[in-house]
């Protein structure tokens, strides 16, 4: 008999914020780990440049460093596309609950009246 515990079919985390948006942030994360590798590779080759000194290298260095400023611009609109994404899971989440339902009908009925 298999001792290992069953993880259970259903993640209440994927139930409350819907796959799709936890397949968007797991999506984005990967993209932004990728172009974290990319400039890693990019700053060692940078480096590597500098140490040998040699006038092309330095000037290769150039686009390389150029190359690294556009990927940390990538990082930053991709972290800016996760916190959109994040807060609309919660928003939704948050909009379907019971509890404030009731308070929006109350709302709306109370701006209806005005």
């Amino acid at each position: 008999m298999d001792s290992r515990r069953e993880e259970p079919k259903n993640n209440p985390a994927e139930e409350e914020g819907g796959p799709e948006v936890w397949e968007a942030l797991n999506r984005n994360f990967k993209q932004v780990q990728s172009v974290l590798d990319k400039n890693r590779a990019l700053i060692q080759q940078v480096n590597e440049n500098h140490r040998s000194k040699i006038a092309d290298n330095m000037v290769k260095n150039v686009a390389l460093i150029r190359e690294i400023n556009v990927n940390i611009s990538k990082v930053a609109s991709l972290y800016s596309d996760l916190s959109s994404d994040f807060s609309s899971m919660f928003h939704q989440r948050n909009e379907n609950t019971p509890d404030n339902n009731k308070e929006e009908e109350g709302s709306s009925n109370n701006s209806m009246n005005s």
